[in-house]
């Protein structure tokens, strides 16, 4: 090479790096989601702590469906947590610091953790509230293995991280000057791969399966109803069930009403039937924010609905009121079944 060539060729380099402009970043609380998501952490950080501390207070911990809430309110505790609006990279440096923010901070991988197993302990409840009901007696053998239930939430945590790295392919890229975040596919076809996939992942699997054992839950109680004839009175035990059974209807009518619009759009985003100056529109940003919230609705939920979580919150504000160790959420359904039949034995 001659020396003009590689005068020119440092000329460049250098000319590169001072154009490469590093880290800038976008204003703080710039924009209306901002806010709305911030109002959204507070009101989840705040709902879901006083669940958990509820749930600490009863003492229920060996009860498997207020262990399951529990793990849902600390998913969604998490997930608040990491709502929280930082100012974002508007650019940032062609280095290995510049890639990780670009492939695991600014794509948000402990919130996508977070929102994802939220999920799938919600779906984990509902699977458990139907081999409660349709099935006590397996149902009574298997909670008594102590490590199944961990076992199932470290797998639900587990999965979740392996899928993240898997299909989020978010790359930095060099603009003329700068370095940005952008979201890559290799082709059009893993796009669309990608958008059916989460589509499937994060709405219509367990959209399908909750729906679906709670279907079933009502159809084994209308039968069982039926069975045993009309009753004068209802136990307390079976009204506490019904409420709860009802209360996670309500939890999985809510999630589906935030998480839908989301999933919907991106995935028509990803097979094209979107065009990309949809994305960062009104209503783009619209359902961003209504999937936020899910994680601050269920302890208002509960609030609302069930009483029992009600004196619970009232023990946890009460210092003189003694911790018990009766579940909140959590009913023994062998227990119920017993009650039914000797009050069905009664009317007769």
């Amino acid at each position: 090479m001659s020396s003009n060539a590689t005068d020119t060729a440092v000329m460049i380099t250098n000319v590169d790096m001072a154009t490469d402009v590093g880290w800038s970043w976008k204003p703080f609380l710039s924009t209306w989601s901002d806010m709305m998501h911030l109002i959204s952490a507070v009101l989840g950080i705040i709902g879901n702590l006083l669940v958990l501390l509820a749930l600490w207070k009863r003492r229920a911990s060996t009860r498997s469906t207020d262990r399951l809430i529990g793990a849902l309110a600390l998913a969604d505790f998490l997930t608040s947590i990491f709502i929280i609006p930082l100012p974002g990279a508007k650019t940032v440096p062609s280095s290995i610091m510049g890639e990780i923010y670009c492939k695991m901070v600014l794509p948000g991988l402990f919130l996508f953790v977070c929102f994802t197993s939220s999920i799938y302990i919600l779906m984990a409840i509902s699977i458990e509230r139907y081999m409660a009901v349709v099935y006590p007696l397996v149902y009574g053998r298997l909670v008594t293995r102590r490590g199944l239930l961990p076992a199932i939430l470290v797998f639900i945590w587990f999965s979740t991280f392996s899928v993240y790295f898997i299909f989020v392919m978010t790359v930095v890229t060099v603009d003329p000057g700068s370095h940005k975040c952008i979201l890559d596919y290799a082709s059009t076809g893993s796009q669309v791969v990608t958008g059916v996939f989460y589509l499937i992942y994060r709405l219509i699997l367990p959209t399908v399966v909750m729906l679906t054992t709670q279907i079933l839950i009502a159809r084994s109680l209308h039968l069982r109803s039926a069975r045993y004839g009309p009753k004068k009175g209802v136990s307390f035990h079976v009204k506490a069930r019904n409420r709860v059974l009802q209360l996670m209807l309500i939890v999985i009518l809510v999630y589906i009403i935030c998480w839908g619009p989301g999933q919907i759009v991106f995935f028509l985003y990803s097979v094209g039937a979107i065009p990309p100056t949809f994305i960062g529109s009104t209503f783009h940003t619209f359902v961003i924010v209504l999937t936020a919230y899910n994680s601050c609705l269920n302890p208002i939920i509960y609030v609302a609905w069930f009483p029992e979580f009600r004196s619970a919150l009232k023990q946890v504000f009460n210092c003189n009121i003694a911790s018990t160790s009766s579940p909140i959420f959590d009913q023994n359904e062998s227990g119920d079944d017993n009650a039914e039949r000797r009050e069905t034995m009664t009317n007769i």
